[in-house]
C-alpha cells in the first residue's frame, strides 16, 4: 500500500503532461491525392499533395454561360466544358492545428494561381485568388476563392476575375 499511493501519485502527474505532447493528436494525416465532386458548380476534381503545404488541384468541370441570356433576350444558357489546373499554397495550417481546428483534406486559407481553359472556343483565364477550404463533417466540403485575372480570347487580353465557389462531398476515406 505504501507503494501504490506513490506510484499513483506519479502517473497521475505524468499522464496530463504527456497529454499535451503532439505524439497524441488524433487528427489523421491528409491523404496525398483528395478526390472531390462539387455539387453548385459540376465538377470533379483531383488535389495532389506533394507536400504538407503545396497542393496542386486539377478538375473538369462544365460552366454556364448566362451573357447570352440576357444580351440575346432568349432563356438558353449554354454549358462549357472548362479544364482547371490551379497550384495552391496553405498558409495557416499550423495555427488551426494549434487552436484545434480541422486540418484533415486541407481546410484552410490559401493563395493560388488558378487557370482554365475553356472548350470549344479555347477562352484562357488566368488569375490570383485567396480562398478558405473547410470540410463539414466527414464527407463535406465547401470552397471559396475570389481574386483579380484576365482572360484571353480572340486574340485579345481582357480584365476579369477569378474565384470559386463549391459545395460537395470529399470522396476519400480518411
Amino acid at each position: 500500500m505504501k507503494r501504490l499511493i506513490p506510484t499513483l501519485l506519479c502517473v497521475l502527474a505524468i499522464l496530463p503532461l504527456q497529454a499535451q505532447n503532439n505524439s497524441f493528436v488524433m487528427e489523421p494525416e491528409s491523404p496525398s491525392v483528395i478526390g472531390r465532386i462539387s455539387l453548385i458548380t459540376p465538377k470533379i476534381i483531383a488535389e495532389f499533395a506533394p507536400t504538407a503545404h503545396f497542393t496542386l488541384t486539377t478538375g473538369f468541370w462544365l460552366q454556364a454561360n448566362f451573357w447570352d441570356l440576357w444580351e440575346e433576350g432568349y432563356a438558353d444558357p449554354t454549358l462549357v466544358p472548362s479544364i482547371t489546373i490551379e497550384p495552391r499554397y496553405y498558409f495557416n495550417l499550423e495555427d488551426r492545428k494549434k487552436k484545434g481546428k480541422p486540418t484533415r483534406y486541407y481546410s484552410g486559407w490559401y493563395i493560388s494561381l488558378p487557370f482554365n481553359i475553356e472548350f470549344p472556343d479555347l477562352r484562357f483565364n488566368m488569375g490570383g485568388t485567396i480562398g478558405f477550404q473547410c470540410i463539414m463533417g466527414k464527407r463535406w466540403y465547401w470552397n471559396i476563392s475570389f481574386g483579380p485575372g484576365f482572360v484571353y480570347t480572340d486574340s485579345r487580353f481582357h480584365l476579369d476575375g477569378a474565384g470559386d465557389f463549391g459545395l460537395g462531398i470529399i470522396l476519400n476515406k480518411m
